[in-house]
């Protein structure tokens, strides 16, 4: 995989996974949607290892990596499916866009790696400025919207510092052995979470269509899309998801919109254009350094 290739993946498969969410979890309960994706996910994974003749190791610098990787494969998840019930599906992506300047700001506190200058500092009061204009939409006011909004901003904040963690351990591996390692992982807090939340044994439709929402989400949002995820990291670091997340939110939101009847109001439109205006001045030189490597490759 060249990493021209694995942007791309990341953002057709982000783009996509937002509505997936949102499907996958309107029959069945969303924890246990999860689990079941992150299960499967897990399964088909080893056996592809297995075809390509992968190890997938358990020494203390893998099992450091599969752990780091919970706070985003697990922590993260769960509170992103229970958001999914609360708020329009688009709106995942368009938070999930901050998730580039969280990952700076971790990797200055924990990697000493990035700069927090003034021209950033601007960038990131923009950003946030935005999210507080989506928040006045009314439809967030209402209801659970709010809580919604919450469960994100921990998901984001969660997904940031484990990238960050996961980069610090340096572990050098095969990415679908480190993404199938944290997935295994993952499966006995999810199924523990499941009994304790839901504990029912879904059945299995195969005309619903929340069923092939987690299929999907198994082979493509988790094992490809975090095979990805990791290379990238690997490659690049953390940060580098900056210019995948300048092009996810406006794909996502439209195609919430369009596949799923879901409303852009002002609030929602107008954040989400300052959210990416600051994740375009926070990166601006980063940006360009990044394209110039995906043009050269």
């Amino acid at each position: 995989m060249s990493v021209p290739i694995a942007y791309a993946t990341i953002i057709i498969i982000w783009s996509t996974t937002p509505l997936a969410v949102k499907w996958s979890g309107e029959v069945i309960h969303p924890i246990t949607a999860v689990g079941l994706r992150m299960a499967l996910a897990a399964a088909i994974g080893l056996v592809i290892l297995r075809l390509m003749g992968v190890a997938l190791r358990w020494h203390k610098p893998a099992l450091k990596t599969y752990g780091f990787s919970q706070l985003g494969i697990f922590a993260s998840m769960m509170c992103v499916y229970l958001a999914a019930t609360m708020i329009p599906s688009g709106l995942i992506s368009v938070l999930f866009a901050l998730a580039p300047i969280w990952s700076n700001i971790f990797a200055k506190l924990l990697l000493g790696e990035s700069e927090l200058t003034m021209q950033r500092l601007i960038a990131f009061v923009i950003s946030f400025t935005g999210l507080a204009f989506i928040c006045l939409d009314d439809v967030l006011l209402s209801g659970n919207g709010s809580l919604g909004i919450a469960l994100l901003l921990a998901s984001v904040l969660l997904y940031s510092v484990s990238g960050v963690l996961v980069q610090k351990v340096e572990y050098k591996a095969h990415a679908l052995s480190i993404t199938v390692g944290g997935l295994i992982c993952s499966v006995p807090l999810f199924a523990l979470s499941w009994w304790i939340t839901d504990g029912s044994v879904p059945a299995i439709d195969p005309h619903e269509i929340s069923i092939w929402a987690i299929v999907y989400l198994a082979i493509f949002g988790s094992l490809l899309g975090f095979c990805a995820y990791f290379f990238i990291i690997k490659e690049v670091g953390a940060t580098s998801v900056a210019m995948v997340t300048l092009m996810t939110p406006v794909l996502a939101l439209c195609l919430g919109n369009i596949a799923n009847d879901e409303s852009i109001s002002l609030e929602i439109a107008g954040g989400t254009a300052m959210i990416l205006l600051g994740l375009c001045l926070y990166y601006q030189n980063y940006l360009v350094q990044i394209t110039r490597r995906l043009t050269s490759q």
